[in-house]
């Protein structure tokens, strides 16, 4: 799973078991992000509340969210009218950690945290990096056990979306589409799932789709574009 957001340190006892982090820092990932990825077993929800695309990132497929100030003021509940979306990555929900990929680990994998939330143990709201026997605390151990799955399932949402592109039913989002809500830059390409030449696809192709979740995926990203124009009517 790529690294999605920058300013990631390696976490190191000898460096921080004095120290503790701040998972409240949602300045951070609001002014450096424009998207969030979302993972396959999420994707009903997530249709449910937010329009979906798919996005190239690094050579790698990824299902992500657009996150623009409603939806963030949403999320860490910034916003003083009563909450509109409720879904929250779980992305979102390990910030500020993130698997690095390191050759020298016997795993390929190590946590890594964005620096920007490590805060002194004595800073109110304050939680600890490490436990008293040197390990991961709890909370750490939790998200960094989340990763490890989220990891696992993008894998498969990489593979399903390597075979739409491979059967030619992913399209890329124009910007007259304006599925991007507000979001005017765009440093990645993103695409949409075509349902109509999916509907032309042979009985074969499709059954291989269905075999690797490549229908689910696109079942969910296509329906959870309905909530396009209402985003962008509600950020004008």
């Amino acid at each position: 799973m790529p690294t999605w957001y920058s300013h990631l340190v390696l976490l190191d006892y000898a460096e921080h078991a004095n120290l503790g982090w701040n998972g409240d820092k949602a300045e951070a990932l609001k002014h450096d992000y424009t998207w969030l990825p979302v993972s396959l077993s999420e994707m009903a929800q997530a249709s449910a509340h937010l329009p979906i695309v798919i996005m190239r990132c690094e050579q790698r497929w990824l299902i992500v969210v657009v996150t623009n100030d409603i939806f963030l003021s949403s999320i860490w509940g910034r916003n003083t009218e009563p909450l509109k979306h409720v879904f929250v990555p779980q992305s979102a929900q390990v910030y500020p950690f993130s698997l690095m990929l390191l050759e020298a680990s016997k795993s390929g994998f190590q946590l890594g945290i964005d620096k920007r939330c490590i805060v002194p143990l004595e800073d109110t709201g304050a939680l600890p990096l490490f436990s008293a026997n040197r390990g991961y605390s709890e909370a750490v151990m939790d998200r960094f056990h989340l990763l490890h799955r989220l990891k696992i399932d993008s894998e498969i949402v990489h593979s399903a979306c390597e075979l739409l592109a491979k059967k030619g039913v992913l399209i890329l989002i124009s910007e007259t589409e304006k599925i991007m809500g507000n979001n005017k830059e765009r440093d990645r390409p993103i695409y949409r799932v075509d349902i109509d030449a999916i509907a032309r696809l042979s009985r074969e192709d499709f059954a291989d789709l269905q075999m690797h979740h490549a229908m689910e995926l696109a079942a969910y990203q296509h329906s959870s574009l309905f909530h396009a124009g209402c985003l962008n009517q509600d950020a004008n």
